[in-house]
């Protein structure tokens, strides 16, 4: 990995993405990078937008992600990972998301449709250099929570191999940071095993 790395994690309130990030962070500290985090929100009720940035070694910088610099997007709801690659993902941006939708607000109310997965896969694709889709329903049906997406869908960052972060400190950072180890340890597995599957690894 070049010295410079930037992640950034697309989803909206109440699905721990604040909580993801500095799981992320503490995990690059155990390796002796230096973090330097962020967080932009849209509409501050749960369900609205929340986006973390982590910015690894690149300490003299600032925090936000800047457009056509983002290496890394890991989208917890798919709406908010497309709106997200919009603005700052390129051809370099890898792409690593949950196809399970969260819908708006405004969706619930009938007042706007929640666009078909086909299409925001499709649009993702236009944008980043590589989309991998995701779906963590079998997880929350084994384990009757969603709570323990993030550690899905870092099992699955760690088996892609687009970060230095390993293993072992994203393990050890999840156990220090996040509740109910035995259920992110399960999850954890699984996003690796869903991720395997689907690059044929």
């Amino acid at each position: 990995m070049k010295n410079q790395y930037n992640i950034l994690i697309a989803g909206v309130g109440g699905q721990g993405n604040l909580v993801c990030g500095c799981v992320l962070a503490e995990a690059a500290l155990q390796q002796g990078l230096t973090p330097t985090t962020g967080e932009t929100f849209g509409a501050s009720r749960r369900g609205g937008t929340v986006l973390t940035h982590l910015r690894l070694d690149a300490d003299d910088l600032g925090p936000l992600i800047p457009r056509e610099q983002l290496d890394l997007l890991l989208g917890l709801e798919p709406l908010e990972s497309l709106r997200a690659a919009v603005d700052l993902a390129t051809s370099r941006t890898t792409a690593i998301i949950s196809m399970t939708k969260i819908e708006t607000p405004e969706s619930i109310a009938g007042k706007v449709k929640y666009p078909e997965i086909t299409e925001i896969k499709r649009s993702l694709r236009a944008i980043c250099g590589k989309v991998y889709s995701l779906d963590p329903g079998r997880i929350f049906a084994e384990t009757g929570t969603r709570r323990a997406l993030n550690a899905y869908m870092l099992g699955a960052m760690v088996t892609s191999g687009v970060t230095s972060l390993t293993e072992e400190h994203i393990l050890r950072a999840i156990q220090t940071t996040l509740k109910e180890w035995d259920l992110n340890r399960v999850a954890f597995e699984a996003g690796k095993k869903d991720f395997r599957s689907l690059v044929d690894l």
